[in-house]
């Protein structure tokens, strides 16, 4: 599994490997700057380039970018422009050291006051570096650096672009647009991937991500919280069981499916094809009679048995569902249910008692609340889009889009369930 962390995170891990592990500041940006030179450099290669634009803010961000300028010049790049946008005595600390080490290796950067100042130097048959402002920035952009992302927007052709961390412009936590950003070919991530490179805009624009492992000591890694990790498909594959030979439907899972509506008998109908698609060796549910007819038209292989109401799940389905989980090793409730009371008094109850693994889904979660799921007697997974998210914690569907990761974790601690939050990333 691949390690990602917040933008505030990787503040920390910082701050700990420097502060009190005793890191050097300085190696660090000496060799995140020296691999976005490398990969730069490759670039130019590839695409028969001899010239560098570099666009540094005044972070450390812009640091890796003034080490990325000198460690080009060392590949015998023979063009390479260096961009700031403020004065030279704002930049302070590490990006400072490396800042006066590129200005002795004989390159002098190119103070930029306006974007049509910036656009008058560009180069069409450059290679850009994004070194503005990584996963730093945490408000919306403006002023001058609005005005040059603008631009930069604007004149961006066929150059190739390489991010430092993130594209500027994306929040590191993310994924959100707090300005314009463009779009690159590759995203050098120093040390560890950030959350913003997987989520909404920023996965959009980050490219090839290009990990680069940086000296941080194990240690530091404690303050990485939440705790975050890239679900791979190898990660899946390592904790299924393969299929044996000798297995058959009674070995293979057993799965019961409780849902559909006279309304909406299509979900139901689609989440028992999900079911049998992805290995259970039986597949029974309990739909409502008008559903029934359906189910069975479009999956000839499911056990489907009819509920006491011809348009919804009710409470009086009780009885046959026990019986049905007795030959049953884990139960969905939800898709097509619909949001009449009976329904909900009926999820609530199986939630309380199911004795089985129980996903949770569509409108069974509409009829529950965050309590409802504690103290349950087997393992619940609850399935939510962001608009059933923020009616379960009680907050807008924005504010979910916002941090889905941290609102997904608060929920799991909330309720005890395993939270999937679905989304388009």
């Amino acid at each position: 599994m691949i390690r990602i962390v917040t933008a505030e995170a990787a503040r920390m891990i910082d701050r700990d490997a420097m502060n009190i592990r005793g890191v050097s500041g300085i190696d660090l940006m000496a060799a995140a700057g020296k691999a976005v030179a490398d990969t730069a450099a490759e670039m130019c290669r590839q695409k028969n380039l001899s010239h560098v634009q570099i666009f540094c803010g005044p972070g450390n961000n812009g640091g890796d970018g003034f080490v990325a300028a000198y460690e080009l010049q060392r590949n015998e790049i023979p063009h390479v422009d260096v961009f700031i946008f403020c004065g030279e005595n704002t930049i302070r600390g590490d990006a400072r050291c490396h800042f006066d080490r590129m200005v002795e290796a004989g390159i002098h950067p190119i103070l930029i006051h306006t974007g049509d100042d910036c656009a008058s130097r560009l180069n069409v048959r450059a290679c850009w570096i994004d070194a503005l402002f990584g996963t730093g920035l945490d408000r919306p952009v403006e002023g001058l650096f609005l005005d040059v992302m603008h631009t930069l927007q604007t004149a961006h052709g066929q150059q190739p672009v390489i991010a430092v961390d993130i594209p500027s412009g994306v929040h590191g936590t993310s994924g959100y647009l707090l300005g314009p950003a463009l779009k690159a070919d590759i995203t050098v991530c120093m040390g560890f991937y950030k959350t913003g490179n997987f989520l909404y805009e920023g996965k959009a624009l980050c490219g090839r991500l290009q990990p680069v492992e940086l000296p941080y000591p194990e240690a530091s890694f404690a303050h990485a919280v939440p705790p975050v990790v890239l679900c791979e498909r190898e990660t899946i594959r390592e904790r299924l069981k393969p299929l044996k030979t000798t297995d058959h439907k009674y070995t293979a899972g057993q799965v019961l499916c409780l849902g559909g509506s006279a309304a909406m008998p299509g979900a139901v109908t689609l989440a028992a094809q999900a079911a049998l698609k992805s290995g259970a060796g039986i597949l029974r549910a309990l739909v409502p009679g008008s559903v029934k007819p359906i189910l069975l038209h479009h999956l000839i292989e499911a056990i489907v048995d009819e509920g006491q109401n011809e348009q919804i799940l009710v409470e009086s389905d009780l009885p046959r569902i026990r019986s049905l989980c007795g030959k049953s090793r884990s139960v969905l409730l939800g898709p097509g249910l619909g949001q009449a009371s009976a329904s909900g008094r009926l999820t609530r109850t199986l939630v309380r008692e199911l004795p089985l693994p129980l996903v949770l889904d569509a409108d069974a979660l509409f009829a529950l609340h965050p309590e409802d799921m504690k103290d349950c007697p087997a393992p619940r997974v609850i399935t939510p889009h962001a608009g059933e998210f923020a009616r379960l914690l009680n907050t807008s569907t924005d504010v979910i889009l916002h941090a889905p990761i941290e609102h997904s974790l608060e929920a799991a601690r909330q309720t005890g369930a395993i939270v999937h939050l679905k989304g388009s990333t």
